[in-house]
């Protein structure tokens, strides 16, 4: 997201999150090593996607909370104001972690 899309545009086609989860937990391991190695980086290249739609998800929420903030008639100097905070909630990680994968989103 370039900050100029309306968060509206991530809504799901489809499959929650807990959806997937669910379909993941139900795979089996391979039986055989090149399967198992298969395996490994397919998973890999999930966590890749996960992290990306983690960024994009943190972006739409910093942009909705700093517009319900203006909103409410907050000044502009404290838009944004406990995003990391939230953010770092959700992930389970220090403030100071979510204020830094607030910044890196």
């Amino acid at each position: 997201m370039d900050g100029k899309q309306e968060p509206d545009a991530l809504q799901p086609a489809g499959e929650t999150v807990t959806d997937v989860a669910r379909s993941l937990a139900a795979v089996c391991p391979a039986r055989q090593s090149a399967g198992l190695i298969g395996q490994l980086r397919e998973l890999a290249d999930l966590k890749s996607a996960a992290a990306a739609l983690q960024a994009r998800i943190t972006v739409a929420f910093d942009l909705l909370q700093r517009r319900e903030q203006a909103d409410a008639g907050m000044p502009a100097a404290e838009l944004g104001a406990g995003v990391g905070a939230q953010i770092a909630l959700a992930r389970r990680e220090s403030p100071a972690k979510g204020g830094r994968l607030l910044g890196l989103a």
